[in-house]
């Protein structure tokens, strides 16, 4: 795996942009480079709704590797928001793998587990709640109810509750989602008797401002009327308002142990559990003022930054999307992506993978081809224009993307609903190895595939239709319309040029004594015979149709009278050669006239068209009248 003799530790993590999964991935990427360990971080965005399709795409990026390939694996399942994709990673770890596991935040038998102190977990925060700020009229807002590691801090706030001997009402605690999705429920359950409680724990940071926005909706104010403290440490809660309190957790510490439990255990199976202790940050949300808070000028001016930041971004994303839109081949993507890929910070390289049968335009395309092809390069920041680069894809990436040095990339899934069109790699430079990527980014990009993969599809459609308008479907040859479209075209074009062309009228001989004898099977089966005669004695640019029943024509451009003699030599030489290898109760004959010229201002196709048919018939005569007397 990278092909460059460096053992390789595997990452697997969901919604790589949030707070706590950059902070691992950064911990991750920057123990294992000082160990001399690649890092490969694969990981989705993750559930969207209700939609399976997406997430059936989502989950293929779990196909790429080779598990037994690993020397370590570090999984953060409880980041994991696609439940199917938890038990698929389990199932290929347990078959496939024999190096050391870590599992983060969350305990799984039989591997190393870095975890976190959940029985204490809410403890200090309590305590300061209550000793620091007098409060006993206390509500708590869990994560969702049967979570082992929401109902653990559940337990240590009703401890610690009863412990200092104060009740806990009975609307003073709610099941919440661990997310900001049920600021307004809480609110609405803890003030179900009338009062609002002295203060509201949160089991995690992200409910803890969904809970503050919907205070200050209410007019209620924090922490003057209420007192509200979260959970994880979050960068984002020293540049809320107001900044929040809550119990930060060593995530970069974490990440370290994980690749040293790795490192530690490469020679033997044994395994360790190791434990990280929160620790209490006092900020305004509570009414502390921590020496060490950002002043409220200094949370202005980081929140402007930010917004600018986000507001440019939101800009240059919107306007890669209408490029993109204009795209209709892939060859094109790295033109509009090297426009916009510099708005990503710190990226080194980017690599867009694709399938290998990517250009064939299917309906569907499932998992992953064995050969993928690098289709985007950049490559130390610089654009290395239109590639197609084949590997293997249990490489990852081509072996000439990869150097001595321990490589960090970062897999993110490139699909359309459940169709999986291959996958995008990062690896940033700076101290961490580690930068921010964006759903929105990727999105653009898998939908400018597809877009390209409909507009392709279309004008397959359209030719299509095109070729039932002007083609005859039982020989293959043009049709009537298809003949006056090019044919036509071309002769105006030898008037205006001065060339000669030949016009060759056919007629198949005896086609209704062959339907009324053998059937209309075999009438169409000796009509083809003929078309394949015309096809087989095809000259450059030759225009062959068939016009009617048992009617042909041919145009061509030729130099004199002997090309279009050649011509029907050829034509009726293939006739004699079927006949002679033929088994058939019944001989396929044709009589040929042709009119050769340089066509004058007065003639027509139509002209040259009769005159040859003229001939035609004449020779049609003869040839009845040579075979009547052959048979008697």
């Amino acid at each position: 795996m990278f092909a460059n003799g460096r053992k390789t530790i595997g990452l697997f993590i969901f919604n790589p942009q949030g707070d706590y999964q950059g902070a691992i991935c950064r911990a991750v990427s920057f123990r294992a480079e000082q160990l001399g360990y690649n890092l490969a971080v694969i990981s989705s965005y993750g559930a969207y709704g209700t939609g399976n399709a997406h997430e059936i795409g989502e989950s293929m990026i779990f196909d790429i590797p080779d598990y037994d390939k690993f020397a370590g694996i570090i999984l953060a399942l409880d980041t994991f928001s696609i439940p199917e994709v938890t038990e698929k990673v389990l199932t290929y770890i347990r078959e496939n793998s024999s190096c050391p596991v870590v599992s983060l935040r969350e305990r799984l038998d039989g591997v190393n587990n870095v975890l976190i102190r959940e029985g204490t977990s809410m403890e200090q925060i309590t305590r300061h709640v209550i000793e620091a700020h007098g409060k006993t009229d206390i509500a708590f807002m869990s994560g969702p109810e049967g979570r082992e590691d929401a109902e653990a801090r559940l337990a240590c706030f009703r401890s610690v509750m009863a412990e200092y001997g104060l009740p806990i009402g009975e609307h003073r605690v709610f099941y919440g989602d661990f997310w900001r999705g049920k600021g307004k429920e809480a609110c609405d359950s803890f003030v179900t008797d009338g009062t609002y409680p002295e203060a509201i724990i949160c089991a995690n940071d992200h409910m803890a401002y969904a809970v503050i926005d919907e205070l200050y909706e209410r007019g209620i104010r924090v922490p003057e009327d209420v007192l509200v403290t979260g959970y994880d440490g979050l960068d984002e809660g020293s540049r809320y308002s107001p900044s929040l309190t809550t119990a930060s957790i060593n995530f970069r510490n974490m990440g370290e142990m994980a690749v040293d439990l790795i490192d530690r255990h490469q020679n033997d199976d044994d395994v360790e559990e190791v434990f990280v202790q929160p620790e209490l940050v006092r900020r305004t949300s509570c009414g502390c003022l921590n020496a060490n808070e950002i002043s409220p000028n200094g949370r202005k001016r980081s929140l402007h930054k930010t917004v600018i930041t986000n507001i440019n971004l939101e800009m240059q994303f919107s306007f890669m999307t209408i490029d993109l839109s204009g795209v209709k081949k892939i060859d094109q993507l790295h033109h509009v992506i090297t426009q916009y890929i510099y708005n990503l910070e710190d990226f080194q390289n980017y690599y867009i993978c694709l399938r290998d049968d990517i250009d064939e335009n299917k309906d569907e395309f499932r998992g992953y081809t064995d050969r993928m092809h690098v289709r985007v390069a950049v490559r130390n920041r610089g654009d290395m224009g239109a590639v197609d680069i084949p590997f293997d894809r249990h490489t990852l990436l081509p072996t000439e993307f990869i150097d001595d040095s321990p490589q960090c990339c970062l897999f993110v899934p490139i699909h359309y609903g459940e169709s999986s069109y291959g996958y995008e790699v990062y690896s940033f430079g700076g101290t961490d190895r580690y930068g921010k990527i964006y759903e929105r980014w990727s999105i653009s990009v898998a939908n400018a595939i597809y877009n390209i993969n409909v507009y392709n599809r279309m004008n397959n459609l359209i030719d299509q239709l095109e070729n039932l308008h002007i083609k005859d479907v039982l020989t293959g040859l043009y049709n009537r319309s298809g003949f006056e479209k090019y044919a036509y075209k071309k002769f105006s074009e030898a008037k205006e040029t001065g060339s000669m062309v030949c016009v060759v009228g056919i007629d198949m001989d005896g086609l209704k004594p062959i339907n009324d004898i053998h059937g209309h099977h075999e009438g169409d089966a000796a009509l083809c015979v003929v078309g394949c005669a015309i096809m087989e004695a095809a000259v450059t640019e030759q225009i062959g149709a068939r016009i009617g029943g048992d009617e042909f024509e041919v145009f061509f451009q030729c130099g004199s009278e002997e090309d279009g003699e050649r011509w029907v030599g050829a034509f009726e030489s293939c006739l004699d050669r079927y006949n002679e290898q033929s088994s058939k109760p019944y001989e396929v004959h044709a009589s040929v006239g042709y009119r050769f010229g340089i066509p004058r201002m007065e003639d027509t196709i139509e002209s040259y068209m009769k005159e040859s048919d003229d001939l035609m018939y004449k020779h049609k005569i003869e040839n009845k009248r040579r075979r009547n007397e052959k048979l008697r």
